[in-house]
Formats: C-alpha cells, structure tokens, sequence
C-alpha cells in the first residue's frame, strides 16, 4: 500500500469509527424501548460502510490524477531533451552532448548529496543549458578557428538569450541557475555577471565541471577529443580558480568512470543511463 491509499485509508477509518459513535449514540437515544441497541449497532454499521463505499472511490481519483499528472511530467522532461537536443545537434555531431553532460553532472551532484528538488533543478538546467545559442549564427557557432572579440561577444550572449528564453515559464524556472551562472568561475573571472565563490549557484558549479570536462573530452570544429588524462589534469589543475574545489574533490573518484562509461568502447548508452536517473528523480 502506498503512502497516500494508507493516509486515505486511516483518515477513512478514523471518520468512519467516530461517525458510527455518534450515530450509535443518537440512534441509543432516540430508538425507544428494547429496539435502542439494534437501531445504535445498524446506524454504526452503516457509517462504517459508508467508509468502505467511498475508500476505492477516492483511491480511483487520487489514481487517476496520478496519471495525468505523470503524464503532464513526461511530456515537459520530453520538451526539456528536444530543445536541448536541438541546440546540441548544431554544434556537435549528435546530441548525445546533453546526454552525457547531464549524466556527468547527476553522477556529482549525487555525490556532493543532491535529490529531490535540487536534484531535479540541476537535470532540467543540464538539459537546457545552451539553449540561448539558437540565437548564435552558425558561422560563429561552427568556426574552426579562434574567435575574435567581437564573435566571442555574440557567442557569449547565449547566456542572456538563455535566460530570456525561459523567463516566464514556470515549468522552466528550475532551469535557469545552471543556464544564468554554467560559465562563471570560482575566482570571478567568468562571465556574464563575474561572480565568484559560493554566490554561484552549486547547480551551476556542479555543471560548469561537466560541461567543461565533457568539451574537452569530445571532436570540436576546432580541436579533437582530449585523452581522459589530459581532460582530467585541466580539471584538476583548475579547481580553485575556474572550479569550486569541493566540486573537483567529488568529481575526482568518478572522473575515470563516467568517461570510460561515456566516451570508452562501451560509449553511446547515455540516453539509456539518464533515462534511469529521470526515473529515479522526477517519478
């Protein structure tokens, strides 16, 4: 039985017993004569199944607002990964980008302690986290060699364009740390807003590790995928002044791991691995 069939279950029975008492006892009251202890034991019977009557009929509905409401949640985690995948699918070859990056971040934010509501923000705002750069052309977005200062300035307004995509729309707002605050840096030299420290977001701490170590470990335009050594030692050599360092100490046991479980021989089941954390978090 679960939690709410057994809440709605005691709170039947409890109504049931003190009706069936009070029913009992006008019945005993009113009914003259030797009939006063039948008429209070058939009143007391019938608000107990009272209760019975109306305990699946409360359980259906709960049940099938259960469904609908599961439902209504499927469809918006669809919603996040198509846009998501959308924007991915323009600066990379597939977008198992999302995948892996979102997974990355689930497997630190579960080892820094992360669940439910956090938990849930931290995946939405993975999934969503370079939406802005469907405002970004492709001449920029897909350049094989280094930006200029004035590219880099319409590569970098992905952010606010980001945050503007998903200003108003309540079943985004939980997204929107990790897309505002992904390219600040601990020391304050990121951008857009230059904050340092723990006035970033942990979300956004926790992504900016991810995102950075999966763009090092991946074929750009511009450069190849990175040996996991490489992509780990900038990672590490970086903590204290790109990385909140708390974030790399949670990220160093596992670092091994999620690239050979993403980018190894056994690669490609990002989708799978994160379907079963969007289970675990949002069902």
């Amino acid at each position: 039985m679960n939690s709410y069939r057994r809440k709605a279950a005691i709170l039947i029975a409890v109504v049931s017993v003190a009706l069936a008492l009070v029913a009992g006892s006008v019945a005993w009251l009113i009914v003259p004569g030797e009939g006063a202890v039948d008429g209070a034991l058939m009143a007391a019977l019938a608000a107990i199944a009272c209760g019975l009557a109306i305990y699946p009929i409360v359980v259906h509905l709960n049940n099938e607002n259960d469904r609908k409401s599961r439902d209504l949640l499927k469809s918006h985690i669809a919603l996040l990964e198509a846009m998501g995948k959308a924007v991915a699918k323009r600066d990379s070859d597939t977008g198992d980008h999302n995948y892996r990056v979102t997974n990355i971040a689930m497997a630190i934010g579960e080892k820094l302690g992360l669940a439910d509501k956090p938990m849930r923000a931290l995946l939405s705002g993975a999934l969503l986290h370079d939406v802005g750069k469907i405002g970004v052309p492709d001449r920029i977005l897909l350049k094989p060699g280094r930006l200029d200062d004035q590219e880099m300035a319409l590569m970098r307004s992905h952010v606010p364009q980001g945050e503007d995509i998903v200003d108003g729309i309540p079943s985004l707002a939980d997204a929107r740390d990790v897309i505002a605050y992904h390219h600040e840096k601990w020391d304050g030299t990121g951008y857009p807003r230059g904050l340092a420290g723990e006035d970033i977001p942990l979300s956004a701490r926790i992504f900016a590790v991810a995102d950075v170590f999966d763009a090092l470990c991946s074929p750009r335009p511009y450069k190849d995928a990175m040996s996991f050594e490489t992509a780990w030692g900038i990672i590490r050599d970086d903590a204290g002044s790109h990385f909140d360092p708390r974030v790399v100490e949670a990220f160093r046991p596992l670092a091994r791991r999620l690239h050979r479980q993403h980018f190894g021989e056994n690669g490609g089941r990002s989708r799978e691995i994160l379907e079963r954390g969007i289970a675990k978090y949002f069902f």
